[in-house]
């Protein structure tokens, strides 16, 4: 494969624009209950494969196993991507790792030298991410000039020229890609049904938020990461998330406690609005949906994010 691509940073950003594109048309179709398995597969292709290379690089391949639950079709689907756009080191590699994350899911007490897993990661990237293989499938000289950081990159690169070998891709003004996509479902079964569906799954915690952000005369929000945040003198979970259509607009930190959701603008100690979140409350028996570990002990090198939407 010639790429011929500059992987200068600027480059980068235009190629993972790309991405992002075809990831925000699956998103879209999401929040009008489609499934998945109802979607292109070369739409789920390139969304498995960006969600892979986002997490390993942000926190590694633990975090991915982290936040993705390592749920089996979702692991499934990220083979499939990553074979789909013939990233086929990248590939081994994952083949390499999961093995090792399936047998410590299968040991009795599910434990993972998680020091060990790094160790021989690291082996797997070296032999199967060296500058001959990725030489020899890129068809372009990689040398030691190449970071880890561009040894994963390059995924995304091959994730754009399979998106641009797609038949039938038209752009559209926001409202005409809002009402094609509208036609797209138009014949999706129980609707009605999978949105109440939806709803009654969905986290009280980000129904609290919907209701901020309506105030706001707004309808969209997209979720961050957990973080923790100190509040009277405890450290809480803190819900990160955006509003706004502008990447960085909006940014917004939400807590829980004591009965009361308080929502701060970023991380300053500025409150935006307190509403009541009865569910949050000391001894109301509803369950938190929120990391299973205490606040502030998290590994510093592993985000945890939030689902969307």
């Amino acid at each position: 494969m010639q790429m011929g691509v500059d992987q200068s940073a600027a480059e980068f950003m235009f190629i993972q624009s790309k991405v992002d594109e075809v990831t925000q048309f699956a998103h879209d179709l999401s929040l009008r209950y489609v499934r998945d398995d109802e979607m292109p597969e070369s739409v789920i292709n390139v969304s498995r494969v960006n969600y892979l290379i986002g997490q390993i690089l942000n926190g590694g391949f633990l975090q991915f196993v982290h936040n993705s639950n390592w749920d089996k079709k979702f692991v499934a689907g990220v083979r499939n991507g990553l074979a789909a756009i013939g990233a086929t080191e990248h590939l081994t590699v994952f083949d390499g790792a999961a093995k090792m994350i399936d047998e410590a899911y299968e040991r009795d007490d599910g434990t993972l030298d998680a020091a060990r897993f790094r160790a021989s990661f690291d082996e797997l990237e070296q032999e199967h991410l060296s500058d001959s293989k990725l030489s020899q499938r890129l068809d372009m000289d990689v040398d030691d000039s190449w970071t880890w950081e561009l040894r994963w990159q390059i995924a995304q690169v091959m994730n754009a020229v399979y998106i641009g070998t797609w038949d039938n891709v038209r752009r559209l003004p926001l409202a005409d890609y809002e009402q094609a996509l509208d036609r797209m479902v138009a014949d999706v079964p129980d609707v009605e049904n999978r949105r109440q569906e939806y709803e009654a799954a969905r986290p009280w915690e980000k129904r609290i938020i919907d209701r901020f952000v309506a105030q706001l005369g707004l309808d969209y929000v997209w979720y961050t990461a957990f973080s923790s945040r100190e509040y009277n003198g405890r450290t809480v979970w803190c819900w990160n998330f955006v509003v706004g259509r502008t990447v960085g607009e909006g940014h917004h930190h939400a807590i829980f406690v004591d009965g009361e959701a308080i929502i701060f603008k970023g991380d300053t100690d500025e409150v935006a609005a307190r509403m009541p979140a009865p569910e949050g409350a000391s001894g109301s028996g509803v369950a938190r949906n929120e990391p299973e570990q205490e606040p502030g002990t998290q590994h510093p090198n592993i985000s945890i994010l939030i689902d969307n939407p």
